[in-house]
C-alpha cells in the first residue's frame, strides 16, 4: 500500500468528517493471497463501500461509492490504481456530483470558447443558451430539483418529465412587448441541445462531468427524428403560383430582397451578406466572408446562374454602384440615411472591421456585436427586415400562418427534385454536405448551368415573368 503523503488519510480523520454515524472501516489487513490496491483507500459502511483516492489531475482527494460485495470494490479499485498509474488520473466522471444550473454554464462556457476559437458561428452559442432556458426552467422547479437533485441523477422519468412540460410550455412572441404567449413550437430544437449537452459532459475529452457508465436518457431511439412533417404527399405551404402572387403584391423595395430568396432558395439571413462585387454578368456568388468572420449555415460557398432576360431587374439591384451590400435598408434607399460606410467595397469593410476588432474584446460574441454594427453603418439590410417584408406581404395577400418565409427554400428544393436535377446539384445549390462517398470528389457539376437554365424556363415561368413586368414598369 502506497503511504505517500498524498496517499495518506484524508485531512481531519473519517469520524470528523463524517460523524460516528456512519462507522467507516478502513480494510488494513487483506486476506492472504490479495494484493490491496496501491492508491486507493477502501472503507466499508452497511453493506456498500467507498473508495478514496488522491487524483492528480483534479488537485485533490475524489471518492466513489460502490455497492456490491468486497470483490467487486477492490476490482474497481485496481481499475482506478491502474489509471492512476498510466495517466495520472481517475478518467472521466469521477469528479464532484454537479447540479443542472452548473452543468448548462459550464457547457456554454466551452461553446463560448469553441465559438472564440472558430469552431461554431458565435449565433450558435445564443441559440444553444434560448433553448436551455427551456431546460433550467424544468430542472430547477422545486419538486423536480428534490426528485433529481444533480446532472447525473436524470433519467428516463426525467426526459418523459421534461418532454411533457415542453408540451404545454408557453412562450411570448420572440419578447415582443405586448405579444399574446402561445404554445412553444420549436420543441425538437430544445431537445436536441439538451442531448447535445449530455453527450458533451458524459465524453471524458470534453466535458468528462458525468460517472462513468452514464447513459445518456435523450439519446434518440429507433430510427431518429422525422425530418419531413405533414403529409410528405401535399404541396409545399407556399406554391410557385403563390411566390409570383408574392413578387406583385411587393412594393419596389421588397421586390429585389425576395427575388433571390425565391429564384436561389437562399437562407433567410444570406441577403444580409451579399455585396454588388457578388452579383458578375451571369453568376450570383453567396460565398463565406472570412474577413468578416461570416460564414453561411453549411460553411459552404455557393454560385448560382442567372436567369435570362432579367438583366434589366440585376442592374436595377446594382442601382448604379460597383461595391457596396446589394441590399440596402429602406431608409437608405430612400436617401433618408447615410450611413458612414455606406457604398463601400467589401475590401474597404473588411479592414474598417479590422481596425475595429483590434481594440475591441477578441470573444466571438463581442466579434458578433462589431460585425452587425458595420453592416449596419453600412446600410445593409438585417434579417428583421426580411422577416418584417414578408410577414407584410404575406397579411396583405391574406397567407395563413403555417406560410413562412423558409418556404420559398422548401419550393426551391422542390422543384428542383420534381424537375430532376441531380442530388449533387441539389445539394450544391442548398449549400448542404455533399457527403464523404469517393463518388463526390470524382464528380463535378459541370451543367450547372444548363440544367438550371431548363428548370427556371419551364417551372419559374410565371414568377420570371411577374419580374420582367415589374422591372418595366420601375
Amino acid at each position: 500500500m502506497d503511504d505517500s503523503p498524498k496517499n495518506a488519510e484524508p485531512k481531519g480523520s473519517w469520524k470528523e468528517r463524517y460523524g460516528e454515524k456512519h462507522r467507516w472501516r478502513r480494510y488494513s489487513e487483506w486476506p492472504r493471497g490479495i494484493e490491496p490496491p496501491a492508491k486507493v483507500r477502501i472503507y466499508e459502511r452497511a453493506g456498500h463501500y467507498l473508495l478514496n483516492w488522491w487524483d492528480p489531475a483534479a488537485g485533490k482527494n475524489l471518492s466513489e461509492r460502490v455497492d456490491g460485495d468486497l470483490l467487486i470494490a477492490l476490482a474497481k479499485a485496481r481499475e482506478i490504481d491502474g489509471r492512476l498509474a498510466e495517466v495520472k488520473t481517475a478518467g472521466p466522471g469521477r469528479r464532484r456530483r454537479i447540479g443542472h444550473a452548473e452543468l448548462v454554464e459550464r457547457f456554454l462556457d466551452d461553446l463560448g470558447r469553441r465559438a472564440d476559437a472558430g469552431e461554431v458561428a458565435a449565433a450558435t452559442v445564443g441559440r444553444y443558451r434560448s433553448a436551455l432556458a427551456h431546460f433550467l426552467a424544468y430542472s430547477t422547479a422545486p419538486e423536480v430539483a428534490r426528485a433529481f437533485p444533480t446532472a447525473a441523477s436524470a433519467d428516463r422519468t426525467f426526459r418523459l418529465g421534461f418532454n411533457t412540460f415542453l408540451q404545454s410550455r408557453e412562450v411570448s412572441g420572440n419578447g415582443r412587448r405586448g405579444a399574446a404567449a402561445k404554445r412553444m413550437s420549436g420543441r425538437g430544437i430544445v431537445a436536441d441541445t439538451v442531448r447535445a449537452l449530455y453527450e458533451w459532459a458524459g465524453d471524458g475529452e470534453r466535458g468528462g462531468l458525468l460517472p462513468e457508465g452514464f447513459r445518456n436518457p435523450f439519446l434518440r431511439s429507433g430510427g431518429g427524428r422525422t425530418v419531413l412533417r405533414g403529409d410528405p404527399l401535399a404541396e409545399p405551404d407556399i406554391t410557385m403560383a403563390m411566390a409570383a402572387d408574392f413578387l406583385g403584391a411587393c412594393d419596389d423595395f421588397e421586390l429585389a430582397i425576395f427575388v433571390p430568396l425565391i429564384l436561389f432558395g437562399l437562407r433567410a439571413a444570406e441577403p444580409c451578406f451579399l455585396f454588388r462585387e457578388h452579383l458578375l454578368s451571369d453568376w450570383l456568388l453567396v460565398p463565406n466572408l472570412p474577413g468578416l468572420d461570416y460564414t453561411t449555415k453549411g460553411r459552404r460557398d455557393k454560385r448560382f446562374p442567372l436567369p435570362v432576360g432579367l438583366e434589366g431587374f440585376w442592374n436595377r439591384c446594382r442601382n448604379g454602384h460597383e461595391s457596396g451590400p446589394l441590399f440596402v435598408r429602406r431608409a437608405v434607399a430612400d436617401g433618408r440615411e447615410r450611413p458612414e460606410h455606406v457604398g463601400k467595397s467589401l475590401t474597404e469593410l473588411e479592414a474598417v472591421y479590422r481596425e475595429r476588432k483590434a481594440g475591441a474584446p477578441s470573444d466571438a460574441a463581442g466579434r458578433l456585436r462589431l460585425r452587425n454594427r458595420l453592416f449596419a453603418d453600412a446600410g445593409g439590410i438585417a434579417y428583421g427586415d426580411i422577416e418584417k417584408g414578408f410577414h407584410r406581404v404575406g397579411r396583405k395577400l391574406g397567407w395563413p400562418p403555417a406560410a413562412t418565409v423558409k418556404d420559398f427554400r422548401h419550393l426551391f428544393a422542390t422543384t428542383l427534385a420534381n424537375a430532376g436535377l441531380p442530388e449533387g446539384y441539389r445539394k450544391y445549390v442548398l449549400g448542404h454536405a455533399p457527403g464523404r462517398d469517393a463518388a463526390v470528389a470524382y464528380t463535378h457539376l459541370n451543367r450547372l448551368k444548363e440544367l438550371v437554365a431548363d428548370i427556371y424556363a419551364r417551372d419559374y415561368a410565371p414568377v420570371l415573368e411577374v419580374i420582367r413586368l415589374r422591372t418595366a414598369k420601375l
